[in-house]
């Protein structure tokens, strides 16, 4: 399914409970300096951000972690702190219509895997920032991409040292 409103889809007086899901946007510099974010396809082909169920016992931004590992075979580092949160619409095996609230933690991507849990099931591409906005298909998730672009300390708060002298923390999967 493509990016809809809730709305279109149906569910406007009826929308069933949102359920929460950890998503982390993966991110490296490329050879000019420039911010390439990490995509990939969900199970309808779609360009989606890795994103999963919270697990239990585990922090929101180590579960964000497990999915951009699962889903994209990254490791990195992830910040601890949300770097935002976006609705979308899950469709199910059977065409049922699931609202979930994503939050999505920043990974500074230090190593690309090739061999991965998921890597029979999705594609993976590393896209500009304006191109990843233009590929998703949810809009809240394109609109996210583009203030990214506008303000892409947003996504790299992870490369900052404050004025301390130490750097914020950020767990590694390492």
């Amino acid at each position: 399914m493509n990016a809809v409103s809730f709305a279109s889809a149906g569910l406007q007086s009826d929308r069933p409970a949102t359920v929460q899901q950890y998503g982390a946007l993966p991110w490296r510099r490329d050879r000019q300096g420039r911010i390439r974010v990490l995509l990939v396809t969900s199970s309808r082909g779609r360009w989606i951000a890795p994103k999963g169920w919270p697990v239990e016992g585990r922090a929101p931004y180590l579960s964000a972690a497990l999915e951009a590992f699962e889903e994209a075979g990254v490791i990195g580092e992830i910040r601890s702190q949300p770097l935002a949160g976006y609705h979308c619409l899950k469709e199910g095996e059977d065409g049922s219509l699931q609202r979930c609230r994503v939050t999505l933690f920043s990974l500074r991507v230090r190593g690309t895997l090739t061999n991965w849990p998921e890597r029979d099931r999705r594609k993976r591409r590393w896209f500009a920032l304006d191109e990843a906005a233009e590929m998703v298909g949810d809009a809240e998730l394109a609109d996210l991409i583009r203030a990214i672009g506008a303000e892409p300390g947003m996504l790299t708060e992870i490369d900052r040292v404050p004025s301390g002298g130490e750097r914020q923390p950020a767990a590694s999967m390492a």
